[in-house]
């Protein structure tokens, strides 16, 4: 469901429109550098013996470089992310294992993950799973945020999806920093955002 389906308030927009253009300027950016470095690097690298008799290595090391930018700069994640409002149909709780350096995974640095996973229906009637929650486990932390029922929101480019106030409610998880705020203010008193109780 896109921004102007939901008729969003104009700052939640700016966010929004904002958290898309950040990684789209980081990623070009990098491919701009990485052409740059090849510009001025081509002659020497293909003079050296070794790359000189064997060109793949070369070109491999070049592709490398040109893939990098695509993980760096957040961009996969800004076309995967979306805007969206909807019901909860079910709630899924899963603990992986995780490790604190993943280049160099070990018994010492292995810790437990709790992923929460949510099967949202939008106005439209379309269901889609949506991964809501990813944290390092502690101790008999209680991940029991969502229950089948709830009308939830996540605004793009934020890490968190809410539940969106009923009438009865007097208080409103904020969309861009997560925080509580009292409903009546209208925003969140730590970012400034405004709140999601104008569905």
């Amino acid at each position: 469901m896109k921004n102007n389906e939901l008729n969003l308030p104009n700052d939640l927009k700016k966010y929004a429109r904002v958290s898309k253009f950040k990684p789209v300027l980081v990623f070009v950016l990098c491919e701009a550098t990485v052409l740059l470095f090849i510009f001025l690097s081509k002659d020497f690298m293909y003079q050296t013996e070794y790359i000189a008799k064997y060109n793949i290595i070369g070109h491999v090391f070049y592709a490398v470089l040109f893939i990098i930018p695509l993980f760096i700069s957040g961009i996969r994640q800004a076309f995967s992310d979306k805007t969206y409002i909807g019901t909860v149909e079910k709630v899924k709780v899963t603990t992986t294992q995780d490790f604190e350096n993943a280049f160099k995974p070990s018994r010492e640095t292995r810790y437990k993950r709790n992923n929460v996973y949510l099967l949202v229906k939008d106005e439209n009637g379309v269901v889609e799973k949506r991964k809501v929650y990813s944290e390092r486990t502690k101790g008999v932390q209680s991940v029991d945020f969502f229950k089948a029922g709830d009308r939830v929101f996540h605004l793009y480019g934020s890490k968190y999806t809410v539940i969106v106030p009923k009438p009865s409610d007097t208080m409103a998880q904020c969309a861009v920093c997560g925080i509580t705020t009292d409903i009546n203010e209208g925003y969140c008193h730590k970012c400034g955002y405004t709140l999601p109780s104008f569905f």
